[in-house]
Order: structure tokens, then sequence, then C-alpha cells
């Protein structure tokens, strides 16, 4: 008995580190077809006011395109950016829908995002662009 509990122990600590490695921060990978080579990322919206992941990292000078996921939220979102790379950039989507747009390729540095949606951004909405 001792022998399959310890089985069962480490199989439920490699699940669970496997878990942990596939779950990070960065939800950026390289672009699936097309010839910018450019990076994908999806990050979605909570009706808790939260965005997952709240902190992206993207390659500098490298475009990307973003979906913002909001399949499973009652409310709108959107994400928005001020300014990167000289840009305003904004992502609308409706409840129980994806939308998608580029990310300009930018300089190295980091770009607060946030839900521009009335009182997301003061309840927390907001989330960390980190280019290197």
């Amino acid at each position: 008995m001792g022998k399959w509990l310890l089985g069962v122990l480490l199989a439920t600590v490699t699940l669970a580190l496997g878990a942990c490695a596939t779950g990070g921060g960065a939800a950026s990978k390289p672009a699936a077809g097309g010839s910018s080579g450019g990076q994908e990322i999806t990050v979605r919206t909570l009706d808790t006011m939260r965005f997952e992941p709240a902190m992206i990292r993207l390659s500098a000078n490298t475009a990307a395109r973003l979906t913002l996921d909001n399949t499973r939220q009652a409310l709108i979102h959107d994400l928005t950016i001020d300014n990167l790379g000289g840009q305003r950039v904004q992502i609308i989507v409706q409840p129980g829908q994806r939308a998608s747009g580029q990310l300009p390729a930018s300089a190295p540095g980091t770009y607060n995002f946030y839900c521009s949606q009335p009182g997301h951004k003061e309840a927390g909405m907001v989330g960390t662009l980190t280019i290197n």
C-alpha cells in the first residue's frame, strides 16, 4: 500500500508542476501561417474586472495579433493601450464574443493597458505589457 500511495503522490506532483509550467504570465506564441513573423496573444476578460493574464511579454520590434476572449462573460469589455508605438490601440469585445486586433511593432518598454468601459479600470481591470 505504501508504494501505491507514493506512486499516486508522484503522479499528482508531476501533473501540478506541468500545469504550473504551462500557465505562466506570458500569453504569446509565434503566429501560425502568415508572413508577418508576428506573435499571437490571447487575453481573457473576466466580469470580476480582471484580465487573464494581466502581464504580457512580447519581443521588441515585432508586430503581434491580440485576441480578446469575452466568450464566458456577460459584460462588454475592451483592452486599451493609450500609446503603443505612437498609436492608441483599442480592441472592444461584446459579451459572449471574441475580437482581435493588431499591436504595432514597438520599442522595448513597459506599457499599461486597461478596460475603458465605465468603472472597469477603477475596479482593477488593468494590466502591463512588457516589450523586451
